[in-house]
């Protein structure tokens, strides 16, 4: 009987623990560059993978003179007070900047969540000359997440290149910009490996026990 409990405690913990080992900050890569104004060729509609975070669409358009981003459904970029035709202007987070809950711009455009960093040729913000940054998410599923950019702006031309990025896998948990690190915990399976020696272990313990004792009743 003390086996059979023994057997039943060690399922119930694997099932509990595994699927919190499973947590953590997710990494995806874009690496891609556009440029916008002052006679650039004009961007078409390009959508942007962020891995299981869903995606977002950057628009420059309009003769060249626009960088504008949306993403589908909820999801948002955080944005800064400051706007221009009613297009918010992107935020710019530091390393290891928190976003999230309380340090994220939820400004939307009247018409629909298109945010900018160009609008008919004129910026806002620190877009108007040449850092680096990371740009802060929350993507349709409420994932927080950033992405690591560098921008130039030079000669009335604005260009763009996103590097790489990552989200927290847990809805409304928030994220540091920059942060890719994984608690060092086991993987579910190798967690899961380690439990069933574990179980094997204790029943084999409990089974020699009961024996010995069998044995030492009958002497």
């Amino acid at each position: 009987m003390r086996a059979i409990q023994l057997a039943v405690a060690c399922v119930a913990v694997l099932v509990a623990t595994a699927g919190q080992m499973e947590a953590g900050i997710m990494t995806f890569d874009i690496n891609q560059t556009w440029s916008q104004g002052n006679g650039q060729s004009d961007i078409l509609a390009t959508s942007i993978s962020l891995g299981g975070a869903g995606q977002f669409t950057l628009d420059p358009g309009f003769g060249n003179q626009y960088f504008d981003f949306t993403f589908a459904g909820t999801g948002t970029f955080s944005t800064i007070n400051s706007s221009i035709e009613g297009y918010y202007f992107l935020d710019s987070y530091s390393s290891i900047e928190f976003i999230g809950a309380g340090n994220f711009g939820d400004n939307t455009f009247t018409f629909d969540d298109w945010d900018t960093i160009l609008v008919n040729g004129a910026t806002a913000g620190v877009w108007g000359g040449t850092h680096d940054g990371y740009l802060g998410f929350r993507s349709d599923t409420g994932n927080f997440g950033w992405i690591n950019y560098s921008f130039t702006r030079a000669g009335g031309v604005s260009t763009l290149t996103l590097l790489d990025g990552a989200y927290e896998d847990q809805a409304g948990v928030g994220i540091l910009a920059g942060d890719t690190a994984v608690s060092a915990v086991p993987e579910p399976s190798s967690l899961a490996l380690f439990g069933i020696g574990a179980c094997v272990a204790g029943l084999g313990s409990a089974r020699r026990r009961r024996r010995q004792e069998q044995q030492e009743a009958t002497a």
